[in-house]
């Protein structure tokens, strides 16, 4: 079928430039179709300039209006921006969160409709902070990683990168990357009990990290050049808003200095919205390049900050294996597929290396976790991209010497003295690495045992409800090892696979959890970490009966009222008890009949089970691990897991 209504997305800088046009001409035609207007103050597309002929939203809508549109609503994140007399009649504004709902009346009316979203460019925002030009908030957005379902509802929302999962022992989850949060706060919206805002000094001093920013050099040997110090390339390739173009400037600036000729082309792309960024910087020491883009067979450094990019085809296109040295951070910055879906996985790590290695001299390359260095030593990754340049200056592979390299530092003018501290860190690295590790705190501790995980498991749902609970769980684990052993006697899937997921449908998160989880020490640990001992806690919570009383938005607890959980917590004897008032829920009644339906389901798996039908059921008792989120999010999954469930069993007693 044709479409009968239009949408079309316009930034700022393009409708200042020739967009007002198109909206004239959509007016003239009669078309049904409605402008999205980001007004954002950025030219974000080609690295974040200023909009040529700007003006404000309020002078915007008086202009579409001009032109004849049929309705203009304006959708903003700070309602008190603007007072009523500033628009003409007619003209709606809204906050944010109506977003949706301002896209569906414009999609109602007839003719040429414009919805102006005024919000600042977040990217933007973040770079004036890290410059002192813009205040930082005195709080952080934290989420508690017990209470967090690990269910994507909050990046769905937000669409932030900085929402990430994580991998913790009560499984997959999801927590807010400090160094890169920009304050959004539409994070918070994701339909979650996990959420807090813990107070910190304006500075954010708690993300210290242990580096006390001086660093001893001294004694590290001059770096011996691995490529040509004449004339070499060097590709730098990340993800936007993490300052690769930055750290471009620096190397070339460096250079120069050395008396070197430098040319440099930066491909930003979708760099202001967490795209793929790189930077080729061709050194020489005279001025024979024939183009600032290296050329076929012509990349000498691979500088992957962000191993996925670096990986791509487009990345990779230039580096060939007797040539190319790869400096590569191995942390996996998660995509936005990942983040709307943490059950996503990220690919394989060797894969990645596998890649790399085929273009390079992978007996050259320096393979190290630079994320997790970097915050050990300054408690964030805002000097990942340093930290590696000191890598890659001290192994050689960028022969600019280290004098140079910190004086363009110091010429960049923004947070100097930390980022000579990562790049002498990264000098040092690349002599001993588990020095550094060790100052930066990466102790490796050993695996947890099969055998710790179930007793972890079932201490908690000693604290979730009582012993004989606990008790009922390690009987139903214990069966399942006792026959899996009997098939094969080499084994622990099935066991590892029942001892999780009964775990997590025994533990759900109802209202008696999650105040117990919110009280943990270990709850108020984490709060301490991001804003120090004497942070004050806000909880943001939506409890499932206020909302059923019309309560729309979350509400704000501190943590001084405790005392208004602790009874909640200590009375979880009355779970679903007749007396327990919140058995009748929908949700509640479902979560508690998945436990003994997914126990009778474990029987059938072990009476059945043999040596060439364990793989299926170890498929089959992890299905729980797809419920996750609160209320309706949990409502719509498990209508799928019981559904799944049933059908895999069914194939599973019949084959």
């Amino acid at each position: 079928l044709e479409r009968k209504h239009l949408v079309q997305n316009l930034g700022d800088g393009t409708f200042f430039h020739s967009g007002s046009l198109a909206i004239r001409a959509a007016v003239a035609s009669g078309v049904d179709i409605t402008y999205k207007l980001l007004h954002n103050g950025t030219v974000a597309m080609t690295g974040g300039q200023d909009a040529v002929g700007a003006v404000g939203v309020p002078e915007i809508a008086k202009m579409v209006l001009l032109e004849g549109v049929s309705k203009v609503i304006v959708t903003t994140d700070d309602l008190d921006r603007y007072d009523d007399d500033q628009f003409p009649d007619g003209v709606d504004v809204w906050h944010r969160t109506r977003l949706e709902e301002a896209q569906k009346v414009l999609a109602a009316i007839p003719g040429t409709t414009v919805l102006i979203h005024d919000q600042a460019c977040a990217a933007e925002n973040r770079r004036a902070r890290s410059r002192g030009k813009l205040a930082t908030p005195d709080f952080r957005v934290v989420i508690n990683e017990r209470v967090c379902e690990g269910c994507g509802d909050c990046g769905a929302k937000s669409n932030c990168l900085s929402v990430q999962p994580v991998d913790t022992p009560y499984g997959r989850k999801t927590r807010i990357d400090q160094t890169s949060c920009n304050f959004d706060l539409s994070c918070m919206e994701g339909d979650c009990p996990a959420f807090a805002t813990v107070s910190t000094d304006s500075e954010g001093k708690q993300l210290t990290g242990t580096s006390t920013g001086t660093v001893d050099v001294s004694d590290l040997p001059e770096p011996t050049p691995i490529v040509d110090p004449s004339r070499f390339t060097v590709r730098l390739s990340g993800i936007g808003g993490t300052g690769v173009v930055t750290v471009s400037q620096i190397l070339g600036t460096a250079a120069m200095l050395a008396g070197h000729t430098v040319r440099g082309l930066d491909q930003t792309g979708l760099s202001q919205k967490a795209g793929p960024v790189t930077s080729d910087i061709r050194i020489s020491d005279d001025n024979t390049a024939a183009s600032n883009h290296a050329s076929v067979s012509g990349v000498d450094v691979l500088l992957a900050f962000d191993l996925l990019a670096a990986a791509s085809d487009s990345h990779r296109r230039g580096a060939t294996p007797d040539r190319t040295v790869v400096i590569a951070n191995t942390n996996a910055v998660p995509t936005g597929e990942m983040v709307a879906h943490p059950t996503t996985p990220f690919p394989a790590f060797d894969s990645l290396r596998t890649r790399l290695d085929q273009v390079s001299r992978s007996e050259l390359n320096r393979w190290f976790d630079a994320a997790a260095i970097t915050t050990g030593l300054f408690g964030g990754t805002t000097t990942l991209n340093i930290f590696m340049l000191g890598v890659a200056a001290q192994v050689g592979a960028v022969p600019v010497g280290p004098e140079f390299l910190e004086r363009a530092i110091e010429l960049n003018g923004v947070a100097v003295e930390r980022n000579i501290a990562a790049f002498r860190w990264g000098r040092r690295l690349a002599v001993d690495a588990d020095a550094v590790e060790a100052s930066a705190g990466l102790v490796a501790a050993p695996p947890e045992t099969l055998d710790a995980m179930i007793a972890r498991f079932a201490d908690d749902l000693v604290g979730y409800q009582s012993r004989r609970y606990a008790d009922r769980y390690c009987a139903t684990v214990d069966r399942v090892r006792t026959a899996e052993q009997a098939v094969d006697p080499d084994s622990t899937a099935l066991t590892d696979a029942v001892a999780r997921n009964l775990y997590k449908l025994m533990a759900y998160k109802d209202e008696y959890e999650v105040a117990r989880l919110l009280l943990l020490d270990e709850s108020r640990e984490r709060y301490e970490v991001i804003g120090g001992e004497k942070t004050k806690v806000t909880f943001r919570l939506h409890p499932p009966m206020l909302r059923a009383m019309g309560m729309k938005n979350k509400l704000k607890l501190r943590r001084s009222g405790a005392p208004l959980m602790k009874p909640l917590r200590a009375a979880k004897g009355l779970r679903g008890t007749m007396l327990d008032p919140f058995r009748w829920g929908e949700v509640r009644a479902i979560e508690r009949a998945m436990i003994p339906e997914y126990e009778r389901a474990v029987e059938q798996l072990i009476n059945g089970l043999t040596a060439g039908n364990l793989v299926d059921a170890v498929a089959i008792a992890e299905l729980p691990d797809q419920v996750r989120g609160y209320e309706h999010l949990k409502l719509g999954r498990a209508k799928t897991y019981r559904t799944e469930l049933a059908a895999s069993l069914q194939k599973f007693t019949t084959s």
